[in-house]
């Protein structure tokens, strides 16, 4: 049952707001999506992957079987030089599927986006409002009003920033805050930085001969540029990173469809396998875009009613793919404080629940506790993201030296020891909705979850023991 006065205003209708659309729901939290494009699955961006603790998030969301016909699991890892020698490589198919009871999948984003979507109840879908382009926000102790531009007006309880790197949501919120207190330790109106660009397109499979089957992924390394050839089930994709000349610069430049041709120009004949180039696949791309690589993590994630996610709240650099899979994981933990909000009994009600509409000073305390919960992991991802980055642009004689003359030689017990030490510890800390009383829906495997299903179990009924908030 949706509590009776609390309502969600999501900004944002991408994955990370469609993931929220799916969470709040178990939840039994009313909503409403604001989505600024003319419709929520267009087909447009490049490739996401989903490691294990995402897959297992969205399986307990009832996706998993619609997740696997549009994906593949990513098997082979391959690095070439520039001119297409190779590296080094080593296969991890199976690998994180014995740690973990599930592998990590390549997708195409406008395809999960079209998943998510078609996986909402008929009632849930209509909550799900596009050509909203949002253009104001108010909020004060009472509610939250969300404008658009088409004139609409929507009011709610809170508002959710799921609205990307570009956030109107954030800079809403930082004039509110400053306008409230002028003194505000708050971030900056441009919060991220950039120190590269990147170059996507996709484009048809060019076939096992030329980049090996559906899951094979390429890495082709060189002194400050690098590049990502992707093999997905249905479509290949390619990056093409270049550091700027005059980094780091805020918030950086917005590029057109001529750009993205002259720097795949400028770059054709830089290896993206052994086999194939820059230049033998653009001219087959069914789509292109381009952008400036925006990076940092925001020190403040809300003020007042409102709160932010994803992109909105901490942006990554796209080579290790953990740009979705946190965004996906704030929506886990905001989903499992704001139940907390609304079922735990408080002083400020007598001692009976909030379901009707928490104080915002009850709020409050869920977004600091969403926070400081994701804080830590957020920046391990950060800096893991932002290394590799790094490293295949080789950036520095360090990396280089590493990456060209170590690496290669490692053994195989190396890799391992990583994925076991860094991404297995990374991926078995992953956040599911801990108030449903679920079956657990990946298979047990060698290394156990530290967040297991079923979660807690339900603390919060009115026949337990009172847990009281400060007021």
């Amino acid at each position: 049952m949706a509590n009776e006065n609390f309502k969600v205003i999501v900004v944002g209708g991408g994955p990370v707001g469609l993931t929220l659309a799916h969470s709040l729901a178990k939840a039994g939290i009313d909503y409403l999506i604001l989505e600024g494009r003319r419709g929520v699955a267009e087909d447009e961006g490049a490739s996401l992957v989903l490691s294990p603790h995402g897959m297992r998030a969205l399986a307990q969301l009832g996706l998993l079987d619609s997740l696997l016909k549009i994906s593949v699991e990513a098997s082979d890892m391959r690095c070439t030089t520039s001119d297409g020698r190779m590296l080094k490589s080593f296969q991890i198919e199976g690998v994180l599927a014995k740690a973990h009871g599930v592998g990590s999948y390549i997708f195409h984003r406008a395809h999960l986006v079209k998943t998510l979507y078609d996986g909402l109840s008929k009632t849930h879908k209509s909550r799900v409002l596009s050509n909203k382009k949002v253009v104001d926000i108010v909020s004060d102790d009472s509610g939250v009003t969300v404008s658009c531009a088409d004139g609409t007006k929507y009011e709610g309880s809170i508002v959710i920033g799921a609205d990307g790197v570009h956030s109107r949501t954030r800079e809403r919120m930082r004039s509110l805050a400053l306008k409230a207190s002028p003194t505000i330790d708050i971030d900056e109106d441009k919060p991220f930085t950039c120190h590269y660009k990147t170059l996507w397109c996709s484009f048809p499979l060019q076939g096992d001969k030329n980049g090996g089957p559906p899951g094979t992924t390429w890495a082709a390394h060189a002194r400050d540029h690098s590049t990502q050839y992707i093999v997905g089930r249905e479509r290949a994709w390619i990056f093409l990173y270049e550091r700027l000349p005059n980094a780091p610069v805020r918030m950086g430049t917005r590029y057109t469809e001529q750009d993205a041709i002259e720097l795949a120009r400028k770059w054709g004949d830089m290896a993206i396998s052994e086999t194939l180039t820059v230049k033998d696949v653009f001219p087959q791309r069914y789509s292109v875009g381009m952008a400036a690589l925006e990076e940092g993590i925001l020190k403040r994630w809300s003020w007042g009613r409102i709160v932010l996610t994803g992109d909105a709240a901490h942006k990554f650099t796209p080579n290790q793919g953990l740009g979705y899979i946190n965004g996906l994981q704030d929506a886990m933990v905001l989903t499992n404080e704001l139940y907390r909000a609304l079922h735990t009994p408080s002083r400020e009600h007598g001692g009976k629940k909030n379901k009707n509409d928490p104080r915002l000073e009850t709020l409050s305390a869920a977004f600091e506790r969403y926070q400081n919960l994701r804080i830590n992991e957020v920046k391990d991802d950060w800096k893991l993201s932002s290394l590799e980055t790094r490293m295949s642009a080789w950036s520095n004689p360090l990396y280089w030296g590493f990456d060209y003359w170590i690496q290669p030689y490692l053994p195989r017990l190396f890799h391992l020891l990583v994925l076991k030490n860094v991404v297995s510890e990374r991926v078995r800390k992953g956040h599911v909705l801990d108030f449903l009383d679920d079956e657990e829906p990946i298979p047990t495997a060698t290394i156990p979850w530290k967040h297991p299903i079923p979660g807690r179990q339900m603390i919060y009924e009115e026949s337990s023991i009172f847990v009281y908030l400060p007021s």
